[in-house]
């Protein structure tokens, strides 16, 4: 069973704790909360060999529950090699039946594991495996019929999650970093390259429709504001960088927030000014609103996974070595 645990989550510096925090049985790769409304509560967390699906449940989302916070383990699904990202289809559901759980990730191995579960039959594995190098990001598209991904072989590849097929290739100039699909841009599709380059490309007709550039890099990561299509952000050599779509020639933001470097960046779900990100020295979580001069807060910890955000509620979550923490972020 998780052990609540506030303990061995950072250096000696003078931080501030999550709100809530797991002990797990071993060491958190990558989780993925899910961005869905009808699937708000369920987490994908990956260790070395497998990931688990899991329910999370906050005491502020149901009131009759014993502790302020608690974490269900639904299901196992092993995994031959080291899973670099994930993503969650939105066809994934365990509050009505029939229950189904749909994920994907990819590995080290350069594959892609499509999993599909019902919580109660053997879950059935799909292996997709035409990429040559190592997969940086993956995404669903909205409707949850193509799942897009892009890494190091400077190419982004759709994938029909029905015909299980690539019926797409776009070709980069430099390492696909992060890939990203908008509900309320169907058809359209993000790409974000290493040397700084971020294009969105219309699918169908395998044409860039919109393109700009950081002016500098190398970009680690980015994503599309789920709150607000206009809004693109992404981290460029330690710097944070905000654009509005309909003038991007030039970034509305531009802010040092990781001296040694950026890693991981992901929108709040919730607010499309507030930013968390991950990075050197000594892999801090800043929370950057936009508006704002200096960070809503910023946090040192001794590891990191990467970043993923609840649904509903204002918690950003990251994994810290075996413990799976939860910071309350203030949305004002």
């Amino acid at each position: 069973m998780p052990i609540a645990t506030n303990e061995r989550m950072h250096s000696t510096a003078k931080i501030e704790e999550p709100l809530h925090s797991i002990e797990l049985p071993y060491q958190i790769r990558r989780v993925e909360c899910s961005p869905y409304e009808w699937s708000h509560n369920v987490i994908c967390i990956a260790f070395d060999g497998k990931v688990a699906i899991g329910v999370t449940k906050f005491q502020e989302e149901e009131e009759t529950l014993d502790v302020k916070f608690d974490l269900e383990l639904l299901q196992d699904f092993i995994v031959e090699s080291r899973v670099e990202c994930m993503a969650l289809s939105p066809e994934i559901s365990v509050s009505t039946l029939p229950k189904s759980i749909i994920f994907a990730c990819a590995t080290a191995d350069f594959k892609i594991r499509l999993f599909s579960s019902n919580l109660i039959d053997p879950h059935s594995e799909q292996v997709y495996e035409e990429h040559t190098s190592y997969i940086n990001s993956i995404a669903y598209e909205s409707c949850g019929d193509n799942l897009a991904s892009t890494g190091d072989d400077l190419s982004v590849r759709i994938w029909s999650t029905n015909e299980h097929q690539c019926h797409t290739v776009l070709f980069l100039q430099s390492p696909g970093m992060s890939v990203c699909w908008h509900a309320e841009e169907p058809g359209k599709l993000l790409v974000a390259e290493k040397r700084g380059t971020i294009t969105v490309f219309n699918v169908e007709r395998k044409q860039a429709i919109l393109s700009f550039d950081a002016d500098c890099g190398p970009l680690t990561a980015a994503d599309w504001s789920t709150c607000n299509s206009l809004r693109v952000a992404a981290l460029v050599d330690g710097h944070l960088l905000v654009w509005d779509t309909t003038r991007a020639s030039q970034p509305l933001m531009k802010r040092a927030v990781h001296p040694g470097g950026g890693r991981f960046l992901r929108y709040s779900q919730l607010n499309e000014n507030i930013i968390a990100t991950v990075g050197q020295p000594n892999h801090t979580l800043s929370i950057t609103h936009a508006n704002l001069k200096f960070p809503i807060s910023s946090t040192l910890l001794k590891l990191a996974s990467n970043i993923t955000w609840h649904r509903r509620l204002f918690y950003v979550c990251v994994g810290v070595d075996n413990i799976l923490g939860f910071w309350k972020v203030t949305s004002k």
